[in-house]
């Protein structure tokens, strides 16, 4: 089952959608990144929980794990010394291993990398409405911290580490290029923003979901009636943390840096995130980014051809 929703009226019923599909028998067991097979494969048995302390409603922040291998899922060929290390969207509490596998890079070693909710399944499933934006805010600087040992576990081995990253997965991308140095990666982030519009990422805080109309435009939007008080509860917490992670001016965050191995999709009619805006696309190009857009795409519309294959290529080419 794919869990990048490609068309949708609203950005919180994606989540709705996610948290809906996600049950403890789908989550994928974690592969030691010892393996000496060729193709790694995954098997649904245990839940994120066994990787990480539990977060409680006192507890500062998820505690990671020391070992590396806790904080990642691998599969494809994992003795290719390419790696791919994918970020998910959502936010959602399992980590789903086939969000990227459109892109067909099974030929490489392929890394799905935890997120502080995907590491602590209770953060969304637990916390819920109780997850305060303060709280959301440093759990995902704890996914910015997981990203950053990953990457540094891979270049140690001496392998290639490209950086993909897909709607709340690209907004944590954003914040790891903005707390590290990641002028020699090849990134991907797609359907992403440098600067969301207050009004959406206050809204997301405050309990209030909105869409863009015609990916330009925010328009609040109704929590359908049918709703189930626990599904709401585990939507306000996905959008305390996209609130976290959209509140950043990444145009400051990220001002200044060489940005060459950077590429930027986005698609004209997006309606969870909005399409990029001028100034955006102009501080991307201004700093050596590449922008691809997609006219008249929606938000999961590079996951398609032709643009999968146009986008893939571009993303080589920054090797």
């Amino acid at each position: 089952m794919k869990h990048h929703i490609k068309q949708t009226s609203y950005p919180f019923l994606v989540l709705l959608l996610l948290v809906l599909g996600c049950s403890k028998e789908e989550t994928p067991e974690i592969v030691s990144p010892e393996t000496t097979n060729t193709t790694a494969t995954v098997t649904p048995t245990v839940t994120p929980t066994t990787t990480a302390t539990t977060p409680s409603s006192t507890q500062t922040v998820t505690a990671i794990p020391e070992e590396v291998g806790q904080l990642y899922i691998e599969k494809g060929n994992v003795t290719s010394n390419k790696v791919f290390l994918y970020l998910i969207g959502g936010p959602v509490s399992e980590l789903f291993t086939d969000d990227f596998d459109d892109l067909k890079l099974s030929d490489y070693h392929e890394v799905y990398v935890h997120q502080a909710q995907t590491l602590s399944y209770t953060l969304i499933s637990g916390l819920n409405k109780d997850l305060s934006f303060e709280r959301a805010t440093a759990e995902n600087k704890v996914s910015v911290e997981i990203l950053h040992r990953v990457v540094t576990h891979f270049q140690q081995q001496q392998k290639q580490v490209h950086l993909v990253g897909h709607s709340f997965g690209a907004f944590l991308l954003l914040s790891y290029m903005a707390t590290y140095d990641t002028s020699q990666l090849p990134i991907l982030c797609m359907a992403g923003r440098l600067e969301m519009p207050e009004e959406v990422w206050k809204g997301f805080r405050d309990r209030k979901a909105f869409s863009f109309e015609n990916g330009i435009t925010p328009v609040q939007e109704i929590f359908p009636s049918e709703i189930s008080v626990e599904i709401l509860h585990k939507l306000y917490a996905g959008m305390r943390l996209q609130a976290a992670v959209g509140q950043y001016r990444y145009t400051e965050l990220i001002k200044g840096k060489d940005l060459a191995k950077l590429l930027f999709v986005y698609a004209e009619k997006d309606v969870a995130v909005g399409r990029l805006t001028a100034a955006e696309t102009t501080f991307l190009e201004q700093h050596k980014a590449s922008v691809y857009k997609i006219p008249n795409g929606e938000h999961g519309s590079m996951f398609e051809n032709p643009h999968k294959e146009e986008i893939l290529k571009l993303f080589f080419a920054m090797e």
